[in-house]
């Protein structure tokens, strides 16, 4: 069975704006893979899951709620969360093949 490219990307993505939240460097994210888990490996902190929860609603779109999905697990289930379930979660909410947003200003449009 041949590897995801498209999925293997994703998930560093979403690794790449986790190292932004937390501060570390790109070796860091290089060692972070599907199977990390967030609690037990990474030790995420909540106001850092709260921070990539916002980045990744930035980027991919304000129907992903990384905390909101969190909240709705129970204990066993977040504590096995990886870093592979949240590319999952991102994949499963934007349409096949597209890029994530950028941001190009620094306020929100209105209407």
């Amino acid at each position: 069975m041949s590897a995801d490219p498209a999925g293997a990307e994703l998930v560093r993505r979403v690794a790449d704006l986790l190292r932004e939240i937390v501060g570390e460097d790109t070796a860091w994210s290089d060692a972070v893979r599907p199977d990390t888990r967030l609690d037990g490996e990474l030790l995420l902190e909540s106001h850092e899951l709260a921070a990539w929860s916002l980045a990744l609603r930035r980027d991919y779109g304000d129907h992903l709620d990384l905390v909101e999905h969190v909240a709705g697990l129970d204990i066993d289930q977040i504590i096995a969360l990886t870093v592979g379930d949240v590319a999952a979660l991102v994949a499963a909410g934007r349409p096949e093949n597209s890029e994530p947003r950028t941001a190009t200003t620094s306020t929100p449009e209105r209407f």
